[in-house]
């Protein structure tokens, strides 16, 4: 035993700095797709900038890097920024793309501490999308503009976060059954803390083109907050239209039917069991699992119980 832990401490010495670690990317997401730019978002484990390598091919041998444009930490003030880098939350804009156009992407990490130690996403793939449809038809042909477009999510601020701006440079998905990928921004930009604003309106669907959303939709709202490269979802559904412009939060559902898909089963309960004793504090506190309010606020048996009351049913309103 003596003998293979001097070998191991001879090998780990000898081993470049580059082949002994990497960064972590986790979380790696293609978003904010248009006729001619995409997103990508990840989360690391070192505070640096984020890079991109953009592909016309899927065996990367066609690198593109003439006629784009290369955004780092897009529609972030230079405190977002800051913040989000901090907490190794990452965001590229890539713009000047070809409508319909399938792109490959990767995300680059790269260490400041080690110039040889770099990370690499998987490949990623990407089609643009075809077409921008701005207004929605009445029955009588005539053009209306929509204007149910701002959706805004409130992160969760564990009671250990208060000092400073607590959420500052966490980062909001939003997702629906029917958008071919998700819609981002940064906590803070363009909004009140600690809320993240989305437009609705940069929503295409599986068929390239814009999706209307009418409210009542579906929607997974995921935070990226770089605490243990962790991240919060929720189940919500898309406000209603008011024929107004206005910013709104979407709805929760009925509680028990955690993925809002009508029914309470194994599903629903496989989503409260990561939560299960989970408390305020940690990481991946979910408070939409807190059924029961306590003083504790921990996730336990009272909220087991009132799932479990529930638990079978198919009859949950949409």
């Amino acid at each position: 035993m003596r003998l293979f832990l001097v070998v191991f401490a001879i090998l780990a010495i000898s081993l470049p700095q580059s082949a002994r670690a990497v960064p972590d990317t986790v979380s790696v997401r293609v978003a904010d797709v248009t006729t001619s730019s995409f997103s990508l978002v990840w989360m690391t484990d070192v505070q640096t900038e984020p890079e991109v390598e953009v592909y016309t091919d899927a065996a990367m041998a066609s690198r593109l890097s003439e006629g784009l444009s290369i955004t780092a930490m897009p529609d972030a003030t230079p405190d977002i920024s800051a913040a989000a880098r901090a907490k190794g939350i990452m965001k590229i804009r890539v713009s000047g793309l070809g409508p319909a156009k399938t792109y490959y992407v990767r995300s680059v990490t790269r260490d400041p501490a080690n110039s040889d130690s770099v990370g690499y996403s998987p490949l990623l793939e990407v089609k643009t999308a075809s077409a921008v449809i701005p207004y929605a038809t009445d029955p009588d042909g005539s053009l209306k503009g929509y204007v149910n477009d701002l959706s805004t999510a409130r992160v969760y601020i564990r009671p250990s976060d208060q000092q400073g701006q607590p959420g500052l440079g966490d980062l909001v998905m939003l997702e629906t059954p029917v958008s071919a990928y998700p819609l981002s921004a940064f906590v803070g930009a363009g909004s009140n803390m600690p809320e993240g604003v989305i437009d609705l309106n940069n929503l295409f669907g599986s068929n390239s083109a814009s999706v209307w959303a009418k409210g009542g939709e579906k929607a997974q709202i995921r935070f990226y907050r770089g605490i243990s490269l962790s991240t919060l979802l929720h189940y919500r559904r898309l406000a209603s239209a008011t024929g107004y412009l206005s910013a709104a939060e979407p709805a929760k559902g009925f509680f028990a039917d955690v993925n809002l898909d009508g029914k309470v089963d194994d599903s629903d309960f496989e989503e409260f069991r990561k939560q299960y004793r989970t408390s305020p504090n940690d990481s991946a506190y979910n408070p939409d699992f807190k059924f029961v309010p306590t003083e504790s606020g921990r996730v336990d048996a009272q909220d087991f119980t009132r799932f479990a009351r529930e638990y079978g049913r198919a009859d949950v309103p949409q």
